[in-house]
């Protein structure tokens, strides 16, 4: 289910996934350089962050995996991942520096997952049980367009109950430290929280980019992969404003549906195929 309005989507249960933009972004004009995929159908998952200068990196970034992904599937193991990674990277110009925070979830992999993570976005596992911390990435300078190879991959195995993934722009910070343990298996209502939690916060508020995942396997059956954000100059401001048309786009449908919507989608800087 998505809500384009909300730059939401949610699968009860499994998923939840949210993008904001900073108020400074509204202010002044600027795009919004925070940019999430989502990709059910082969497991794949990944949060990009790019400057105010070029704030479409992040998402030039993202569509070259998701591209990638769609023509040959999902990487099968951390050798066919890091090759992945080298061809998308290896694409991406100097100007067009972003981060990029990646999980794939391992086919039949018993809970297990891949993981990559490049500059200070983050990827951080939580024991949906009692709110342990099971892993958090590393923060660095490792950026996509300004260095020449992406970091290792890695693998972990989980046993027993999924962990809850988190992938999250620098604007969340260590998200980890906020989770409220009566809501660890529901992913969507935690990135609500936390995203609710900056929107309602005083003061200037950074973009923000979450996604959280529960799952040992393929997430859903559908077809469609998802981008949000990396947005170009100009379309936060006017996004901002709730006209009648955008209006329109503040409701839950499937995403099939809302294909049949491109304009509006163009309008919330979402794109779905």
């Amino acid at each position: 289910m998505l809500n384009p309005f909300r730059r939401a989507l949610r699968l009860p249960g499994r998923l939840g996934a949210r993008l904001i933009t900073g108020t400074e972004k509204v202010r002044c004009g600027y795009g919004n350089g925070d940019c999430l995929l989502v990709d059910c159908r082969h497991g794949v998952f990944a949060v990009a962050d790019a400057t105010e200068r070029f704030p479409q990196a992040s998402r030039r970034l993202l569509g070259q995996l998701a591209h990638a992904v769609c023509l040959n599937g999902p990487p099968g193991d951390e050798l066919e991942f890091k090759g992945l990674l080298e061809r998308i990277w290896s694409r991406q110009k100097y100007i067009h520096r972003t981060t990029l925070s990646c999980v794939v979830v391992v086919p039949h992999g018993g809970g297990a997952i891949m993981v990559a993570n490049n500059g200070d976005s983050s990827v951080t596992l939580v024991s949906p049980d009692d709110g342990r911390l099971l892993f958090r990435s590393g923060a660095d300078m490792n950026f996509a367009g300004r260095s020449q190879h992406p970091n290792p991959v890695s693998t972990l195995a989980m046993s027993g109950v999924p962990p809850l993934t988190l992938l999250a722009t620098d604007g969340a910070g260590k998200v980890a430290e906020r989770l409220d343990r009566a809501l660890l298996k529901t992913p969507y209502r935690i990135v609500e929280r936390l995203t609710g939690q900056r929107q309602s916060g005083h003061g200037e508020t950074d973009d923000m980019g979450v996604i959280a995942l529960a799952t040992r396997d393929r997430v859903a059956d559908t077809g469609e992969s998802v981008i949000m954000g990396g947005t170009r100059p100009g379309v936060e401001s006017a996004f901002g404003r709730r006209t009648g048309e955008m209006a329109a786009l503040d409701r839950w449908d499937e995403l099939a549906a809302w294909k049949h919507h491109p304009e509006g989608l163009a309008r919330a800087g979402i794109q779905i195929f």
